[in-house]
């Protein structure tokens, strides 16, 4: 995919070009938050706050010899290269710009450039060549055209430039010696990952909002489950004073040790029921957890906390900073593997706690079915729902 701009076109006609194909209205129609109004500082603004810059920022530095490669928000690369030196009959000419993706190799990037320039036979040669360093001793290396634009891209990185070397084809001894050196300048980390940050950071200012309020309901449940509990010990010690008065003050041992023995046997009754309802053993951790996931889970709906949004929040937040830490890497190799095992240790964590959270709200719902299931074999047998 490519963007060339018409090379003999003036300066005021590339003007109204760019104003008539300009997709600032619809990049700000799709990001913008509503708060912000398109005619409060016109397009260049409204870019400059859905982008995070200004446009005429990028195209800043670009000369005869020197171009500049700039990252985009949809992951593809803007290589602005100046063309107007080579085959050029006088006329001045606005930089030449390719949209570039990371999986294209250089010989596409060739073809481009070769399609921008005056038809000439036989054609010029286009190669690309980066700095190394080695042991303190700098190295130009010429890449392969099948390089993939992102390999060679990471590579270069590390020089922070590149050199695109644009040689007519010999046929005097003058033009063996009019090759032309346009030295490509690699955006740095902070501007390769603008708009990953960008992004990075209103998914954030999301995600703290809803863990707030995640925090809220869960300490809401965990109270109310406490407040269960207590309850439940108070009934326990209120059964245990009337059993007691019951048996030594009012009608004896004779008549109450049926009634403990039928209750204590309708507790059992009762956690079999449990078994086959729930599915596994009662216990009083168990019991616990349930009452704090239903509680949990009616605050999140009645609060209007999106569990599913949540989980994709941050699903997002950790595919973002994936793809920032691995730009990172392209720029400072020190450090990648410790933050690669923190990754992984965070990942790991994460789902731990989606598959707990999931599996609750998986019981509670197959709960609610199964109550809905029993009231409608209640009205079909002509008894009503039950109280």
């Amino acid at each position: 995919m490519s963007i060339v701009t018409p090379k003999r076109a003036s300066s005021r006609d590339h003007h109204s070009v760019a104003e008539n194909v300009s997709a600032a209205h619809a990049r700000f129609l799709a990001d913008a938050t509503p708060s912000t109004k398109w005619d409060d500082k016109g397009i260049d603004a409204a870019e400059s706050a859905v982008n995070g810059t200004g446009t005429q920022e990028d195209f800043e530095g670009i000369s005869e010899e020197k171009g500049k490669l700039l990252p985009t928000s949809s992951h593809l690369f803007k290589l602005v290269i100046p063309l107007s030196q080579i085959g050029s009959d006088g006329s001045s000419s606005p930089p030449t710009v390719f949209l570039l993706h990371p999986a294209q190799p250089l010989t596409h990037v060739t073809r481009l450039i070769l399609a921008s320039l005056p038809p000439t036979d036989p054609a010029p040669d286009v190669t690309f060549r980066s700095a190394g360093a080695h042991r303190g001793h700098h190295s130009v290396y010429q890449w392969s055209p099948s390089t993939d634009v992102g390999d060679f891209i990471r590579d270069a990185a590390r020089a922070a430039e590149f050199t695109i070397r644009i040689a007519p084809a010999p046929t005097t001894p003058a033009d063996a010696r009019s090759e032309v050196l346009i030295t490509v300048q690699v955006p740095t980390f902070a501007a390769r990952t603008r708009f990953l940050r960008a992004r990075l950071d209103r998914l954030l200012g999301e995600l703290e909002g809803m863990n707030t309020l995640k925090r809220e309901c869960d300490q809401l449940a965990h109270r109310g489950a406490r407040r269960v509990a207590v309850g439940g010990f108070a009934a326990l010690v209120v059964y245990w004073g009337t059993v007691a008065r019951l048996t030594f003050w009012d009608y004896g041992w004779d008549v109450m040790e049926p009634i403990t023995y039928l209750s204590g046997l309708s507790t059992v009754i009762v956690g079999y029921l449990w078994f086959l309802y729930r599915g596994r053993e009662v216990s009083y951790s168990s019991i616990l957890s349930h009452s704090v996931a239903a509680r949990r889970h009616a605050l999140y709906r009645a609060r209007g906390l999106d569990m599913e949004r949540y989980h994709d929040v941050k699903h997002e937040v950790r595919r973002l900073e994936g793809e920032v830490e691995g730009i990172r890497r392209d720029y400072d190799e020190g450090g990648a593997r410790s933050r690669e095992k923190e990754d992984e240790r965070k990942d790991a964590q994460e789902k731990k706690e989606i598959d707990a959270e999931d599996e609750e709200r998986d019981e509670i719902e197959m709960e609610e079915d199964s109550e809905g299931e029993e009231d409608a074999d209640r009205d079909i047998d002509g008894r009503g729902p039950r109280s």
